[in-house]
């Protein structure tokens, strides 16, 4: 890695003959942390807000949960063995040797995660166990709703596997300790088919008001009053204020039919495991949705592994193929040209849309968190890998597309072009490296390790992570998400009302996006089909519900965001 970038510096002079002081497009801007009462509009933890977790979000009553709201199921009769066999479901997939990117075809090879693997889900359910998964936190992702507003936005619960150092939020932790951190991302449905944002409005009001003060300073809502108002918020739905019913966020539509997820981030494998004797595997994301089996007759709800959001694969940078299917060779190849292709002439323009703006004078220069917060790409589901690889704690990531892209290659080339040509480089000071930095800490593995501390833009580097995590067993925040993320999503909320975002002016749109008016007609055709659905599920039925949700999830996140144009899904 090290070579690569002196390499850079001394057979590209081109790249560094632009100004290289920080502030050319964008002003300092020092991050300004939330108070503890104004972090709870967006966030809460176990370790701020301990009494909130007195209330049950065990993940036993989550997957209940997602059973429970299933078509054709009978919550009274839901028992261990079907939560457990739900939850069994995840960890089986993180034994396999191969996982499909459905959009593209394309059948990839994969490293098993046998540590991973050997856990039961019974022992992960297990209270007071030492493979116990605790709820730790719960996120408002407001920013992630769509300019439709079919949805209003993510709110998720995250859980983490049971330590047995114990610790607290700022302990810094082994990396490589038998860890695992499973994340319900639900998008939550507006209650209103027509996109309302009124409706959504109510929901993000909720939130709101946990962060506001009584007369004498203390909160005006208490952590017992909270657990409570989200307990129903999560688990049971209905209004909230003047809106119509919501549906529960927990609901088994919420992670993947068609918006929302699941998605794991571990490492539970210690090196005298590995197979052969060999080093230990490396941090490790997947993302799943949750289905059905229909390979049994009463088509149980399982978690389907799915390729993931935003990653495209390392090995379309360089060309280099990661391992496929036999059979599926030509159909990388191809693949990867196209994607060298699109990542130049669409990708380039998205991860430099804000520098576009940054660099039109204005007696509101844009600033470092300006950047930071608004960066961001929307890559094609062909492209998406389906695991996602951090690293080690020191030295490269495999995964890193910087370190991919050798000088004076053809992509390496034709993104110095791209940058040129859209005058962003001289603008800005910009480089390839920089582009390429930038779409490492859009990918799962770079957020949460190998894009630490990256520089992308002339002396702005990306804020940290926790070593491999933003949210750790103790409920302590990395300094991602303290510094930036949670400021800026804090500040979304102040009168909550949506803005257009000021990006889709410097961005064409996107030619293949549907109209909103036949996107709405399609979520309301999948909800029928979903509706339709009964306790016995015939394939004919999922395989409609299947591509029905697939077109729909491509053609939302194309879609300016409410808040911003670009939604980030970490």
């Amino acid at each position: 890695m090290a070579r690569f970038h002196i390499t850079l510096c001394l057979l590209l002079p081109s790249f560094t003959s632009y100004p290289s002081f920080a502030g050319q497009c964008y002003a300092p801007s020092d991050p300004i942390r939330l108070t503890p009462l104004e972090q709870r509009a967006v966030v809460l933890t176990i370790s701020d807000d301990p009494e909130v977790f007195s209330v049950d979000f065990s993940l036993k009553r989550t997957l209940r949960n997602i059973i429970a709201t299933t078509p054709g199921a009978n919550p009274s009769a839901i028992g261990d063995s079907e939560i457990e066999a739900l939850l069994q479901t995840m960890l089986d997939d993180l034994a396999a040797l191969e996982l499909p990117n459905a959009e593209a075809g394309i059948t990839y090879t994969v490293q098993p995660r046998p540590g991973e693997a050997r856990l039961t889900a019974k022992a992960l359910l297990t209270p007071g166990g030492a493979d116990e998964m605790k709820p730790v936190g719960l996120f408002n992702r407001l920013d992630l709703t769509p300019g439709d507003f079919s949805n209003c936005g993510e709110f998720r619960i995250v859980y983490a596997k049971n330590s047995h150092l114990g610790g607290s939020p700022t302990e810094i932790r082994p990396q490589f300790d038998d860890r695992l951190t499973i994340i319900f991302e639900a998008a939550l449905t507006n209650p209103d088919p027509t996109g309302d944002p009124r409706q959504c409005q109510q929901a993000w009001g909720l939130w709101k008001t946990f962060s506001q003060a009584a007369a004498d300073g203390s909160p005006k809502v208490s952590d017992a009053e909270i657990g409570q108002q989200l307990s129903a918020f999560y688990y049971d739905g209905g209004p909230i204020g003047a809106s119509g019913p919501f549906e529960p966020v927990v609901d088994y539509r919420h992670y993947g039919l068609p918006n929302g997820q699941v998605r794991a981030n571990a490492f539970v494998q210690p090196a005298d495991t590995h197979p052969g004797g060999g080093p230990p595997l490396n941090w490790h994301l997947r993302q799943w949705r949750v289905f059905f089996d229909n390979n049994s007759s009463n088509s149980p709800a399982i978690f389907e592994p799915r390729a993931l959001n935003e990653n495209p694969v390392p090995g379309f940078f360089d060309g280099s193929n990661p391992g496929v299917k036999t059979g599926d060779e030509g159909k990388f190849d191809a693949l990867a040209g196209l994607f060298r292709n699109t990542f130049a002439h669409t990708n380039v323009p998205q991860l430099t849309a804000v520098d576009a703006l940054a660099a039109i004078p204005s007696s509101t220069p844009s600033t470092v968190a300006d950047l930071i917060d608004n960066v961001g790409v929307d890559i094609d589901d062909r492209f998406y890998a389906v695991d996602s690889d951090a690293g080690p704690p020191q030295g490269p990531a495999a995964d890193d597309p910087a370190g991919r892209v050798s000088v004076g290659s053809p992509l390496s080339n034709a993104l110095f072009d791209r940058l040129t040509r859209l005058k962003i480089g001289e603008a800005c000071g910009l480089t390839p490296m920089h582009v390429l930095n930038r779409m490492g800490a859009m990918t799962c593995a770079g957020c949460h390790q190998f894009s630490n501390g990256k520089e992308i833009a002339p002396g702005i580097r990306w804020p940290l992570s926790s070593t491999f995590v933003h949210i750790n067993e103790a409920g302590g925040l990395s300094a991602l998400l303290m510094d930036r993320f949670l400021p800026f999503r804090y500040h979304l909320m102040d009168g909550i009302t949506p803005t257009a975002p000021t990006l889709s002016k410097v961005l064409s749109s996107n030619g293949g996006a549907l109209a909103v008016s036949d996107l709405a007609a399609k979520r309301q055709d999948l909800e029928s089909k979903l509706s339709q659905l009964t306790s016995s599920k015939s394939v004919e039925a999922l395989a409609t519900v299947s591509n029905l949700s697939s077109e729909i999830r491509q053609f939302d996140k194309s879609q300016v965001g409410a808040f911003v144009m670009f939604r980030k899904p970490d």
